[in-house]
């Protein structure tokens, strides 16, 4: 009888502390998993702002080269053609 009970106190207490065990481990893995998300959330608001960045660059860029290809255009004075010469052609009998 000592023995039976002794053997289901151990029993109780090893499933109390197996239950224990999951319980935490399942709450570590929940707040792993949770930390992810806030890692991965993280990441794409960086890589949304740095492309907004670099969008504005390239724009940017865009403007300048606009911008010193039209004032190229009015600094240069227009070209003058060289005279055309037409030979008046033979007119057949």
């Amino acid at each position: 009888m000592l023995g039976a009970g002794l053997g289901f106190v151990a029993g109780f207490s090893t499933g109390w502390l197996a239950r224990g065990r999951v319980d935490s481990s399942r709450g570590a893995v929940v707040s792993v998993i949770a930390t992810y998300f806030k890692a991965v959330e993280r990441v794409k608001r960086i890589v949304a702002i740095e492309r907004e960045h670099l969008e504005d660059l390239v724009a940017e860029g865009r403007a300048k080269f606009e911008l010193d290809r039209a004032r190229a255009r009015v600094a240069q004075p227009p070209r003058e053609s060289a005279p055309q010469v037409v030979v008046p052609r033979e007119r057949a009998a």
